[in-house]
């Protein structure tokens, strides 16, 4: 408490020490730009038509396109990663957590507790269940779909509003305000690379705007980005070969490859606007996505890890996923993620005057998700192996239809009038696999059962009596018995209002009511009040209930597999057995302990005080308590004697392990933002000064961590899980930033700290686990960008950005805990673990 304290009063200097040495003259001559974006009228979160990010009765931030551009972040994700201190974005380092989709995590929880509207519809969420360390899996909006060149302004909310926009929106929500220009344009093209070597970087964007008709426009944005791997692996510590082969002394052990993955995206959309009448306009827009992520997996030795946790490596025995004939040094596989992004919306705006605002409006979403897998195999073919695999594809697509009202209504004795709101919703979703993998990954060839001396005689594995397995390495694909498509609809209506009961207090309420096909109705609210004792000093808060339902691909999805010989010490399974991941609702999964999910109900409160001394600065300071009931979790891999019993029982012989989602328990997240901001003339230029702060800490309960099986107790939520939750992101982040622009030149910089995480494996906290991974903390760590922006003409620009300008890197992984022997850091480092990133252009405005 003592630090936390300490770091308060540190923010408060740092954002208003300079103050008191302004005088008037000084304010009044602040930059009237960052002016007009604090006093911005906002439409995330209320239903007055005056709320601003100062006077909303809920915690509200805009970020322009300036501040995007000047982050020098590559991607919209990351560029709110660095501007925003509630806004969580861990980059992942491998094929399954560095590529793919880039989800949005407010307030230090899941990412699918935040709501992504795009012009304030909701937007659809990627089709496949990605996993971002430490959450669980689940469905998500990629942001990285929307090109930052159409952005026109990010509204954030941070705070519980799933009364307000439906389900997802228990931690916040980001409204992505679109660009509507009739005329002009910019075009802008980047390139750089991180000075350690790696991730060369190609990033052209630009959009233009043209008039329809007399008052209506359409406005075109495209983002092109193509970046290359980065390698940060280290020769991989582990016996490679054979006892007594000579290649253990002699073959190059840095041979694998560990880091950020390659991308090549591009996204389109236009936006447009064409008035009917007086009083009504037509709108709609049109996005489209494709992207692709390519990264390495884990390597395939030679030789065979065993489960004791002493001695690693069995010399004597062919690792499980290896063919001589192909792969005589082992091998790497890699994997690519494809996916193809699609969002269309039209609707119409009708002005009534008096008679309130209505808008109608369809929307139509669909998303689908392949992935391949590269310089592989599967074992039961021997060297006739295919070495790439088709892995198969996700679907899912979601049709709305929505009315909203928007009134100001004279009532006596109330200052402004009555602000109301209220709107009907239809909503159609869809999820369901798309093409299967391909068999070859995942069917026995013609050495399946065999052993593997027998394939082997006179070689060092001629006593080696294990089973030829029937799987390609890393992952085998979608198989038929794994092909699934659910559906849900969704209808419900919202009714609110605000008021101001006289010129200091303001109070409001929104309910709700949805019906889910699949779960059935659920109602929720939410209170807000703000009281202004002085046109200077404000308290404002809210009370409000959520629902988050479970994804359709939750529900869905099934995978079988077959057991890994892979942990990250290098010691695995001994036994080659199948692997089954349960739909919830399966019957067959009900002898393992799966139930039906049930939806997360969560409960928020806020609390938070807004200090504006002058027209040029603002502290606001927001405490809140997130509470979610029943969190959507997997399960502990179960297994042992007991659970191949009951496989047999079940009618699946061969199967050993088990899996699924399960409501594993409750948690409640208590923080604090605060964000202070402050600009002024300072020579000859203006000077603007922020300090934010995130303070987060998570505590969960009621964890189901047992079920049972054949009347025996098993594990299935394990401590680690828990602590994970608890302690796997930073439980602070800290951002100052300054903005000084002077005639053609403008100065950008920033310094951001996280504070200190874990990671989490052992049941018993600080004893290792079975397979010798060990619990570690990260020491805090802080890095610094800056960028420099010249106006050579009124059209052209030129600016360098540096990004982690001291090269920083985070702590890096015991031994005990490297993956496969070469990867040094760890996959939940909130900034990465790539170094200095040194990115230069031009920006030409037409």
């Amino acid at each position: 408490m003592k630090h936390r304290r300490t770091t308060i009063a540190t923010l408060l200097t740092l954002a208003f020490g300079s103050v008191q040495a302004q005088d008037s003259a000084a304010s009044i001559a602040a930059d009237a730009a960052t002016t007009s974006i604090i006093d911005s009228i906002v439409v995330l979160g209320t239903t007055r038509h005056d709320a601003t990010v100062l006077t909303s009765s809920s915690p509200i931030d805009v970020i322009t396109p300036q501040q995007l551009k000047e982050t020098g972040a590559v991607s919209l994700n990351q560029a709110l990663s660095r501007l925003h201190p509630s806004f969580n974005f861990p980059q992942g380092q491998n094929a399954v957590k560095g590529q793919g989709v880039r989800s949005a995590s407010l307030r230090g929880v899941s990412p699918a507790y935040t709501l992504v509207l795009v012009n304030g519809k909701r937007r659809n969420t990627s089709a496949q269940l990605s996993g971002t360390d430490p959450w669980p899996a689940a469905t998500v909006v990629d942001l990285n779909t929307i090109p930052i060149s159409a952005v026109q302004r990010i509204e954030v909310l941070r705070d519980g509003a799933a009364a307000q926009y439906g389900s997802d929106a228990i931690a916040g929500v980001i409204n992505i305000v679109l660009r509507e220009n009739g005329s002009g344009g910019e075009l802008n093209a980047h390139g750089g690379g991180y000075t350690d070597g790696g991730g060369h970087t190609t990033a052209i964007n630009g959009w233009t705007g043209v008039k329809l008709g007399q008052d209506g426009f359409a406005n075109v944005s495209i983002d092109r980005l193509k970046n290359t791997n980065v390698d940060r692996s280290e020769a991989d510590w582990r016996q490679l070969f054979p006892n007594g082969d000579a290649r253990n002394s002699t073959f190059n052990k840095k041979y694998g490859q560990w880091g950020q993955s390659s991308r090549d995206n591009w996204s389109g959309l236009i936006n447009a606007e064409l008035p009917l009448s007086a009083r009504a306009v037509a709108y709609g827009w049109v996005n489209y996505s494709d992207k692709s992520a390519d990264n390495w997996v884990n390597p395939e030795r030679v030789v065979k890890a065993i489960t004791s946790n002493t001695t690693v490596t069995d010399g004597t025995k062919l690792g499980e996923n290896d063919v001589l004939g192909l792969y005589p040094n082992g091998y790497q596989p890699w994997m690519r993620y494809h996916a193809k992004d699609t969002a269309v919306v039209g609707g119409v705006r009708f002005d009534g005057d008096t008679a309130g605002k209505l808008d109608v409006a369809v929307s139509y979403g669909a998303n689908e998700t392949a992935r391949d897998t590269y310089n592989t195999a599967n074992p039961s073919y021997g060297a006739a192996s295919p070495t790439h695999f088709y892995l198969g594809s996700w679907k899912s697509d979601t049709t709305s239809l929505t009315a909203d009202y928007l009134n100001t209504i004279a009532v006596a004795g109330l200052e402004d009038g009555l602000s109301v709101s209220a709107g009907l919703l239809a909503r159609h979703e869809r999820w369901r696999t798309g093409d299967l993998g391909d068999a070859a990954g995942y069917t026995g060839g013609p050495l399946a059962g065999q052993t593997v001396g027998s394939l082997y005689p006179g070689t060092s594995f001629a006593s080696d009596t294990t089973r030829i397995p029937v799987s390609g390495s890393s992952t085998s694909g979608i198989k038929p018995q794994d092909a699934s498509e659910i559906t849900r609809n969704v209808a419900g209506g919202y009714a609110g209002f605000d008021a101001r009961l006289n010129k200091q207090w303001l109070v409001g309420a929104t309910g709700r009511y949805e019906h889910y096909s699949d779960f059935g109705g659920t109602s929720n609210f939410k209170l807000n009040s703000r009281y202004d004792f002085t046109p200077a000093i404000a308290l404002r808060g809210t009370v409000s209930s959520g629902f988050h339902a479970p994804s359709l691909a939750a529900l869905g999805f099934q995978s079988t597999g077959t057991t890994s010989n892979w942990s990250n010490s290098g010691t695995g399974a001994l036994t080659p057995g199948q692997t089954r991941q349960f739909r919830p609702d399966d019957p067959a999964g009900a002898a393992f302990g799966a139930r039906p999910l049930e939806p997360e109900k969560s409960r928020t409160y806020s609390l938070g005080a807004v200090w504006r001394p002058d027209a040029s600065s603002s502290l606001t300071v927001d405490a809140y308590r997130l509470k979610v009931k029943d969190v959507i979790i997997a399960t502990e891999t179960l297994q042992g004697a007991t659970v191949t019993a009951a496989f047999t029982a079940a009618g699946l012989p061969g199967f050993t392990q088990a899996s699924y989602y399960t409501n594993g328990w409750d948690s409640r997240t208590d923080g604090i933002d605060i964000i202070g901001k402050r600009h002024f003339s300072a020579g000859a230029g203006q000077l603007e000064l922020s300090a934010a702060a995130s303070l987060i800490n998570t505590s969960v309960s009621n964890v189901h961590r047992y079920v049972s099986i054949g009347g025996a107790s098993i594990l299935a939520v394990g401590n680690a899980k828990v602590r994970d939750a608890e302690t796997g992101t930073p439980k602070n982040k800290i951002v100052l930033g300054a903005r000084y622009n002077v005639g053609d030149w403008t100065v950008d910089s920033s310094v951001t700290r996280y504070g200190r995480y874990r990671y989490n494996v052992g049941d018993v906290a600080g004893v290792a686990a079975a397979n010798g991974n060990v619990d570690q903390v990260f020491s805090p760590e802080t890095y610094v960008d800056f960028g420099v922006v010249y106006a050579i003409s009124k059209r052209w620009k030129v600016d360098l950005n540096v990004q982690n300008a001291f090269n920083r890197y985070p702590d890096k992984y015991l031994t005990a805990n490297r993956a496969s022997g070469i990867n040094p850091y760890s996959f939940i480092g909130p900034n990465g673990a790539s170094g200095r990133f040194v990115y230069a252009g031009v920006s030409y405005k037409l």
